[in-house]
């Protein structure tokens, strides 16, 4: 397979911010008082970094080589990682209090018509 090390170089650069999250997770389950809380935004918002750079790279290949001539694997990785940017943009705005942080989807959606 020819993106092999393509893949595992994914899964070291993701590896560290799941990491946390799942580590401020068994933290705030066992009522931690070291701020696991902060381990968690902090695995969320170096996805979102991650994955945003990703998104960027995929348009450049996008522009230069057209969606016909771009191989499946950046398509895949492409949605993998809109995906992953999704839930973390909308973290990066409640990080720096755009959104409420305790607005739901819904309400954000209708903000974002009825503005």
């Amino acid at each position: 397979m020819q993106y092999t090390k393509k893949l595992i170089i994914q899964f070291f650069v993701l590896f560290l911010p799941v990491y946390s999250i799942i580590d401020g997770a068994i933290g705030l389950a066992h009522d931690d008082l070291f701020h696991p809380d902060a381990l968690v935004l902090f695995g969320v918002l170096v996805i979102g970094i991650i994955s945003l750079i990703n998104i960027i790279i995929f348009i450049n290949k996008l522009i230069s080589l057209g969606w016909h001539n771009i191989p499946i694997y950046y398509k895949i990785m492409f949605v993998f990682h809109l995906i992953l940017f999704i839930p973390s943009f909308m973290s990066w705005l409640s990080f720096f209090e755009i959104i409420p942080w305790n607005w739901n989807v819904i309400e954000l959606i209708y903000y974002l018509v009825h503005r």
